[in-house]
C-alpha cells in the first residue's frame, strides 16, 4: 500500500516505522526539516517537509495514489483539513488522533475515523488502575457506556475456584474469554477460573464497579 503519514512526533515516527517494516510504500510529511532528514536516514521511506494543509505538499507526497493517509499532528484543525483533502482526493483509509475530546463530534460528522489522543488514554489507563489495582487493561465502548475490563484474578478472592455460572453475575455482563498462561480460553459457564486467570469482560458501565469486587475481593458484595 501507499501509506502517507502527516507529522512526526512519537506516534507518528513509530507509525512509520511499523509501516516500512511491513514493506509498504510510506511518506512522511512535517513541517521540521531535521525531523524529516532524520527519519529517512533511519528507515526506507520518503520524506516531505512542508504544510500538509497545502495541496502542493499532499501532490509531493502522492495524494492521488494515497491508500491510507494518517494524520498524527497536534493540532486538531491540521488533521481535519488532511483528512478532508484527502478524502476529496478520493483516499480510501483515512485516519486521525483527535486532541481535544471537545472537537470528536466535529470529525465524527465529517465521517472520518478517529482515534484518541494517546496522552489522554495513558491518564484514563492510570486512573482506572488506580481505582481499580486488580484491572489489568481496559477498552470503553459506546461513548463510555459499557467496557471490556481484563481482571486478573488472585487466590483468595470470590471467583478463584469458582465456575462462571456459580459467580452470580447481573445479567448484561459476559465473560468472553480468559487467558491461562500461554492458553486462550472461549468460556461457558461451566469454566472454572484459577488464580492467576486474565479474564476478559463485557460489563455495562453501571455494573463496573460491583462487577470488579465480584472477581476482586474475598466476598460476594452485593
Amino acid at each position: 500500500m501507499h501509506v502517507i503519514i502527516v507529522g512526526l512526533g512519537g506516534i507518528g515516527q513509530n507509525l512509520a516505522r511499523i509501516a516500512v517494516s511491513e514493506k509498504h510504500n510510506v511518506v512522511v510529511i512535517d513541517t521540521d526539516p531535521k525531523k524529516c532528514s532524520n527519519i529517512v536516514t533511519k528507515y526506507d521511506l520518503i520524506s516531505v517537509n512542508g504544510d500538509a494543509t497545502s495541496t502542493t505538499i499532499l501532490d509531493e507526497a502522492g495524494i492521488s495514489e494515497a491508500d491510507v493517509v494518517i494524520s498524527t499532528t497536534s493540532s486538531d484543525a491540521v488533521n481535519l483539513m488532511v483528512m478532508l483533502q484527502a478524502r476529496d482526493k478520493g483516499v480510501k483509509y483515512l485516519r486521525t488522533i483527535v486532541n481535544e475530546p471537545e472537537h470528536i463530534e466535529i470529525f465524527k460528522k465529517a465521517g472520518i475515523t478517529i482515534h484518541k489522543n494517546p496522552d489522554a488514554i495513558v491518564a484514563e489507563d492510570i486512573y482506572n488502575n488506580m481505582l481499580r489495582p486488580g484491572v489489568n487493561d481496559f477498552v470503553m465502548l459506546a461513548g463510555g457506556k459499557a467496557e471490556i475490563v481484563d481482571i486478573i484474578i488472585k487466590d483468595g478472592t470470590h471467583a478463584a475456584g469458582k465456575s462462571i455460572k456459580d459467580m452470580g453475575l447481573p445479567a448484561n455482563v459476559l465473560v468472553i474469554a480468559v487467558e491461562r498462561g500461554d492458553e486462550v480460553i472461549i468460556p461457558d459457564g461451566s469454566t472454572v477460573l484459577q488464580p492467576g486467570d486474565s479474564v476478559f469482560v463485557f460489563i455495562r458501565r453501571n455494573l463496573v464497579d460491583r462487577v470488579f469486587n465480584m472477581f476482586s475481593v474475598g466476598s460476594l458484595v452485593r
